[in-house]
């Protein structure tokens, strides 16, 4: 097994990873324990890397099989499981807070970006802990959202394609608490621009709420923040966090990152 060293970043979520050269193959001692480390800690960062499109695809499917990504206008040419986050064209930060691709019937269990080209000051991207936000609701609320699902759909970007709406569009119900597969412990789970509306609510009143819970619960005590540096990887646990892109940079400078996200499991409470 890779001799490596694990630190923790935010007293809630995040720890960078030494000791891991993603570029080579990694042992399965290594792998279940990337994997055990992100399940505790929901966002892993690893230093320093230097990759090629197919090395950082490997070192992806450490943590699940890479899936396509519904935004097929921004994947790289040659290899469309990487999709490309960039201004350059026209591409606005995701400066909301949300979990990725809640509209699959198997969501990614993590989102994966890669740090190719960074700004000299600002674009970094935030992580919020909604295992601690689950645990910060007051316990009538907690019992509530236990027993609410929302429906996902692809949100209103103007330049989605036809094939990416018809193929990824259609609705898909998800618990709005889930149970994470490997940690055992629960989390707050929707996105809000992807959720049409909760069963049993209107959409406004759908949006009104989960604006609403997303203004109380996410609080600096839960969120790690992390500024990029080039040849970072970032790795972030989707079932169990919400993340955001910071838009405060030059745009004459260059923000690139690549992304790869892997397949999850469908998302259950128990």
């Amino acid at each position: 097994m890779t001799d490596l060293h694990i630190t923790r970043l935010h007293p809630s979520l995040g720890a960078e990873v030494a000791g891991v050269d993603l570029s080579r193959s990694l042992d399965e001692p290594t792998r279940r324990e990337l994997n055990r480390a992100l399940a505790e800690h929901l966002a892993l960062v690893f230093r320093n890397q230097s990759l090629t499109p197919e090395q950082y695809l490997a070192a992806g499917s450490t943590f699940g099989p890479p899936m396509e990504q519904h935004y097929s206008q921004h994947n790289m040419p040659d290899h469309p499981l990487i999709g490309m986050i960039w201004h350059r064209n026209g591409q606005q930060p995701a400066e909301q807070w949300h979990t990725d691709h809640t509209n699959r019937e198997r969501p990614p269990a993590a989102t994966i970006l890669y740090g190719v080209e960074i700004p000299s000051a600002g674009g970094g991207t935030s992580v919020a802990s909604m295992r601690a936000a689950y645990l910060g609701l007051p316990e009538a609320e907690r019992h509530r959202l236990e027993g609410l699902t929302s429906f996902n759909g692809l949100d209103g970007h103007a330049d989605t394609r036809a094939e990416d709406r018809e193929k990824y569009g259609r609705p898909v119900e998800h618990p709005m608490v889930r149970t994470h597969p490997v940690h055992g412990s629960r989390a707050v789970y929707f996105h809000i621009s992807k959720a049409t509306h909760i069963r049993g609510m209107t959409p406004e009143a759908s949006r009104d709420y989960m604006k609403d819970l997303l203004d109380r619960m996410i609080k600096p005590e839960i969120v790690y923040d992390h500024a990029w540096r080039k040849g970072d990887v970032l790795v972030i646990d989707d079932r169990a966090t919400m993340h955001r892109a910071h838009g405060d940079y030059d745009r004459r400078q260059s923000r690139v990152l690549w992304r790869i996200i892997v397949e999850g499991d469908r998302p259950r409470l128990s």
